[in-house]
C-alpha cells in the first residue's frame, strides 16, 4: 500500500525546515559578526611649536597737528611704511611738529602663516572730555589693509610689521592730548 502525505505532515515537515534555515543563517549571522570584530592599533602625533608672541616695538603715533579751522573736518594719514604724515587738503588740521611714527609689533613663533588683524577697524581715542576717530587701519603699505598673513622667519622666526592709519577731527574739536589703544590678534593659520 502506498503511503499518502497528508497536507499537515506535509506543513510540519516544511516549518522544520524553514526552522533548520533559520538556524543556519543565524550562525552565519555570527561568523560575520566575529569576522567584524578586529583590533588596529591608532597612531597618535603632534607637532609641538613654539606660541606666537606679539611685541609693540613703536606706538601708533600721529605726532602734533593744529586745528586750524574749527568748523571744518580735518583728517590725516600716516603711512606705515615712511612714517610720513599726509593731510586731506581740507583746511581743518596742519602739520604742527612732534614726530609721526607708524606703529611697529614683531611677531615671534614658528615658521607657519600667522593671520595678523586689528580688533577694530574704526575706533574713538579721547581726551577725557571729547574723541577723535582713528580709522583706515592697514599693515605695512597704505594698501595692505587691516589684515594680514605672515610667517615669522630669519633670526629667531620673527616678522615685524608696521602700522599706519587715518585720525580725522570733528568740527569745534577741542585741544589736548587723546590717547587709546587698538587690540592686535595674532593667530597661526
Amino acid at each position: 500500500m502506498a503511503r499518502r502525505h497528508t497536507p499537515w505532515k506535509k506543513t510540519l515537515r516544511s516549518g522544520a525546515a524553514l526552522v533548520s534555515a533559520g538556524a543556519l543563517m543565524s550562525v552565519g549571522a555570527l561568523g560575520v559578526v566575529r569576522a567584524m570584530a578586529a583590533t588596529v592599533t591608532l597612531p597618535i602625533l603632534v607637532n609641538v611649536v613654539k606660541s606666537i608672541e606679539v611685541t609693540i616695538n613703536t606706538s601708533l603715533n600721529f605726532g602734533t597737528v593744529a586745528i586750524t579751522n574749527p568748523d571744518v573736518v580735518g583728517a590725516v594719514r600716516l603711512d606705515p611704511s615712511t612714517s610720513r604724515l599726509s593731510l586731506d587738503g581740507r583746511g581743518g588740521l596742519a602739520l604742527a611738529g612732534g614726530t609721526p611714527k607708524a606703529g611697529r609689533i614683531r611677531i615671534s613663533g614658528a615658521p607657519f602663516p600667522v593671520n595678523v588683524s586689528l580688533a577694530a577697524d574704526t575706533m574713538q581715542i579721547g581726551n577725557g572730555v571729547d574723541f577723535m576717530t582713528v580709522s583706515k587701519f592697514n599693515f605695512m603699505t597704505d594698501q595692505a589693509g587691516p589684515r594680514v598673513t605672515i610667517t615669522p622667519g630669519g633670526a629667531g622666526s620673527s616678522a615685524f610689521l608696521n602700522i599706519g592709519a587715518t585720525l580725522t577731527s570733528r568740527t569745534g574739536q577741542p585741544t589736548g592730548t587723546y590717547t587709546g589703544a587698538n587690540t592686535i590678534y595674532a593667530n597661526y593659520q
